[in-house]
């Protein structure tokens, strides 16, 4: 199973791999059939004031109405997989920097390109996102959860999100280890922690919950 995890494999350079192994086409389609479903109701669903005019205005029957739907629902299949794919490209899937011993340096790794280097001065602010929806049945595990890496640029300027693995990354690990290769470049690192209590269904409204930060 991934982990995120640090590689010192190399004498110059520490790499934080997020994200490794599959290529973005193989990443794109396990995370495709996961979305398809929705992405097709979505599709029908704001096509909803199309088929009003053509009920409307044209009186077409049930048959033309029917096939709006369909194409509507495909049209949104198609938008949702191109930005999946578009998406798998550009995740971010290292932060590498350099040198090892004391970095000043910072390269954003992606699935299709590595950026070029920039000065760790010009890295304002490096935190991770960590929001647990508990379950309303005690004892039960979370319901959901989702991790996300920032970093954040002096120009205000934010390097595109990489999610990260919800049920295998240990978070304070992943912050402590981050502090200490960033701490002789003065870089802050933080880690939020966001949790809520999961509402019953009978409910249908956001149950209370509890925020809390580290770092």
């Amino acid at each position: 199973m991934h982990r995120v995890r640090v590689d010192r494999s190399h004498p110059d350079v520490v790499d934080v791999v997020l994200r490794e192994g599959a290529g973005p086409l193989v990443f794109a389609a396990r995370r495709w059939p996961g979305e398809a479903l929705g992405s097709l109701v979505a599709g029908a669903v704001f096509g909803t004031p199309a088929y009003v005019v053509m009920a409307l205005a044209f009186m077409p029957g049930p048959g033309p109405l029917w096939a709006a739907v369909g194409i509507a629902a495909v049209l949104g299949l198609l938008v949702n997989t191109l930005v999946i794919v578009y998406g798998a490209f550009r995740d971010v899937t290292r932060l590498r920097f350099s040198p090892a011993a004391a970095p000043d340096t910072l390269t954003v790794v992606r699935s299709a390109r590595t950026d070029r280097p920039r000065p760790l001065a010009d890295v304002r602010q490096i935190w991770i996102e960590h929001s647990v929806v508990e379950s309303y049945v005690r004892g039960r595990k979370p319901a959901s959860v989702k991790i996300t890496l920032y970093v954040l640029l002096r120009n205000g300027h934010r390097v595109r999100p990489a999610a990260l693995p919800p049920w295998t990354t240990d978070t304070t690990a992943l912050h402590q280890e981050l502090e200490r290769i960033l701490a002789p470049a003065g870089v802050q690192v933080d880690l939020v922690v966001q949790r809520r209590v999961q509402s019953p269904p009978w409910l249908g409204v956001s149950g209370g919950g509890s925020t809390g930060g580290g770092a």
